[in-house]
Parts: structure tokens; C-alpha cells; sequence
């Protein structure tokens, strides 16, 4: 069997515990899998699970990537994955996304603002609060400018749907705006919802009480 690097043992040792039984076995027969030498097929147990919004999976797909073990090497899909992760409030997150900075350029994290934001839409026309203030992650620490506007809409949105720490993100974000950039970004929140609820929320709470 061939060795894993050490910072794969590490992970492949100590994965996050998944909220469901079935979730834990597969978290399980993949990392058994890597042990094997079997990491390609560890990878396509991790993506189907990532694709589900697996924070475990999404990160130790990141890691697979960023070491090439069952899959090319890839820094952009490693970036992609760890991002997705550091969403799903995997604490280990962060630190692989640092290992990376040395590739991360400006161009690279735009393209990787618009695979999340394109990940993270069909959440969001569901109405998914969880899904909008990720978003707004996405708009104030992804883009190699943040976009304190759009941040500040998607986390009112957040806070709106009762999100547990949105309104504490909202009002952190609003006071690096002027006034008038936070009447706009306000006003703009309000058209986003309407435009939400045309798109099939309506009948839910907030979209009977605002229009």
C-alpha cells in the first residue's frame, strides 16, 4: 500500500462526525478506501456527498485535490472544495484555504466567486436562509475586492429568514458603509426578495407580508 502524505493520514484520521448515521458510513468506507490505496474511488464517495452539502466530505475532497491522490492535482477544484466547506462551518477549513494563498491570484478568486455563487443559487431560489448568508461570505471574502453592498443585502436577507448570526453579520458589515451605500443596499434587498418570491416563494411568511 502506497503511503499518504502526512497531512492526508492526519485528515483521513480525523474526520468530522456526520450528523447521520448513513453519512458516517460512507465518511467511513471512504477513508477506508484511501487507506487501501483506493482513493479514486474515496473521491466519488466525497463528491456525492459534497454535492449534498457534506461539510467532511466537501473538505476532505479539497484535500484530495490539493494532494492529487484518485484525482489530477487540482489548486482550483482544491480551492472550490475548501471554500465550500469553510461555508459549511468546517473549522479546518480556513487553514487549507491559507496553505493555498501562494496560488490564489486575483483571477483565480473571481473565477472561484462564480463557481460558489453559481453553487450556491439553486439553495437560494429554494429560499434557503443558511444558503444567503453564505453568499454573502462569498461576496465580502472570495472576490479579490469585497463587494460590501452585496454582502450587506444577502446577510439583511439572512437576517430576515432569522439565520442565527446574520443580524450580528448585517450590522458589522452596514457600519463599514456610508449611509447612503446602506440605504442602497437595503432598498436593494427588498427588490431581491420580491424577485425570489416571483420566482416561487410566494406563500411563504416574509414574501405575504412584503408584497
Amino acid at each position: 500500500m502506497n503511503c499518504l502524505p502526512l497531512t492526508l493520514v492526519l485528515f483521513v484520521t480525523g474526520f468530522a462526525v456526520s450528523a447521520f448515521a448513513a453519512e458516517e458510513e460512507a465518511l467511513s468506507v471512504a477513508a477506508k478506501a484511501i487507506h487501501e490505496g483506493r482513493a479514486a474511488e474515496a473521491a466519488v464517495l466525497y463528491r456525492d456527498m459534497a454535492e449534498e452539502g457534506d461539510g467532511a466530505a466537501q473538505y476532505n475532497l479539497a484535500l484530495l485535490y490539493l494532494t492529487g491522490r484518485g484525482v489530477p492535482q487540482s489548486h482550483r477544484d482544491a480551492l472550490f472544495w475548501a471554500w465550500r466547506a469553510r461555508l459549511s462551518g468546517m473549522a479546518e477549513a480556513p487553514s487549507l484555504i491559507a496553505r493555498m494563498s501562494e496560488v490564489t491570484t486575483p483571477d483565480l478568486r473571481g473565477e472561484l466567486a462564480a463557481r460558489l455563487i453559481d453553487a450556491l443559487q439553486p439553495r437560494i431560489d429554494m429560499g434557503e436562509g443558511r444558503a444567503m448568508l453564505e453568499l454573502a461570505a462569498v461576496y465580502l471574502e472570495v472576490l479579490p475586492e469585497p463587494d460590501l453592498t452585496q454582502g450587506l443585502v444577502w446577510q439583511a436577507l439572512a437576517a430576515a429568514l432569522e439565520v442565527p448570526g446574520a443580524d450580528e453579520a448585517r450590522d458589522t458589515t452596514g457600519a463599514r458603509l456610508t449611509a447612503d451605500d446602506r440605504l442602497t443596499a437595503e432598498s436593494e434587498a427588498v427588490k431581491t426578495l420580491s424577485d425570489l418570491c416571483g420566482k416561487g416563494l410566494k406563500g411563504q411568511a416574509i414574501c405575504d407580508v412584503m408584497f
